[in-house]
């Protein structure tokens, strides 16, 4: 089998997720060099569809990327150059084939504007494209025991659901709109700036959902390799300190897309150092995680992750 071009997987994150390079840089360079390939063709996906240049060009690209898929589950050499990277990875760890094929539904469901949405569509959206990616990396972190594979997958959701609040403007300048109707009294994208005030009510159940499935996540962070457990825990802190500045800004989102700056990430990490820290923290754990695991659970029986 061909090697993939490990430097593109390393320019990959540090281009697209300043918030996942930094955590990354707290793995060991064999974990960390195998969570950077595993981004790659998980971004490799998403641009895919977004940086087409015509719908149908988006579904010829899934088309391909799902090709290559089913060629690694058979046991064949995939295609494209960018399939190398979860090829390699298949076969080092034994990857959730299913886990994989959600993420390219997502990438499916994505070819469409998105709007009308319910909060179980919602939650459907984000375990295909970012709990299902949770899932995928739980073999690199060393999770050995698959009943933690439901806080995997929260985690991965809670993260997605702060990207959608912090995002709602950039999607819905594209026509998407991933906020549940019952949330924001039936808000579509209709061409006209949205409304500000039913979108702030829509962000701020956005992320009193997120609360939970982060608190949900943490609790399985112990489950991972001890020297993995330091970059989860911050990668999962850095993400819901965006929801929290959101919250300080009175969950207005349309002027200004929210940050965490270098000097907060490097006190957020210093914090997820000190023993109290060992524990889910408090924000989190405003959540209710046992609703969330229950769903998190549902959705890999869905989806065929789990039996």
């Amino acid at each position: 089998m061909k090697e993939p071009v490990d430097a593109a997987a390393s320019d990959s994150i540090r281009r697209h997720s300043r918030s996942f390079s930094f955590a990354s840089r707290l793995l060991p360079t064999e974990k960390r060099g195998d969570v950077e390939r595993l981004y790659a063709w998980c971004r490799w996906c998403d641009d895919g569809v977004d940086a087409a240049a015509s719908p149908a060009d988006a579904a010829a690209f899934v088309e391909r990327a799902t090709a290559d898929l089913h060629l690694i589950a058979d046991g064949h050499d995939p295609v494209a150059n960018e399939s190398w990277w979860l090829a390699t990875l298949v076969h080092k760890y034994d990857l959730s084939l299913a886990a994989a094929a959600s993420l390219l539904e997502g990438m499916q469901s994505d070819l469409v504007p998105a709007a009308d949405f319910s909060e179980d569509d919602l939650l459907r959206y984000c375990f295909q494209v970012a709990g299902a990616v949770g899932v995928l990396m739980c073999p690199v972190l060393g999770l050995r025991d698959r009943k933690f594979l439901p806080h995997a997958a929260a985690l991965g959701i809670g993260m997605q659901l702060t990207n959608i609040a912090r995002d709602v403007a950039e999607d819905w300048r594209r026509d998407r709109c991933y906020l549940p109707l019952s949330w924001t009294a039936g808000l579509r994208p209709n061409g006209c700036p949205p409304d500000p005030e039913r979108v702030r009510q829509g962000v701020q159940q956005l992320l009193k959902l997120a609360d939970d499935y982060y608190a949900a996540g943490e609790l399985g962070i112990d489950a991972l390799d001890a020297d993995s457990r330091l970059a989860v825990r911050a990668a999962a802190r850095i993400y819901h300190a965006i929801g929290m500045k959101i919250r300080k800004r009175c969950f207005q989102v349309l002027d200004t897309r929210v940050y965490v700056s270098v000097f907060e990430k490097l006190s957020l990490f210093a914090s997820a150092l000190l023993p109290s820290s060992l524990r889910p923290s408090q924000a989190a754990m405003n959540g209710t995680p046992q609703s969330a695991l229950i769903t998190a659970e549902e959705l890999l029986h869905q989806h065929g992750v789990m039996p």
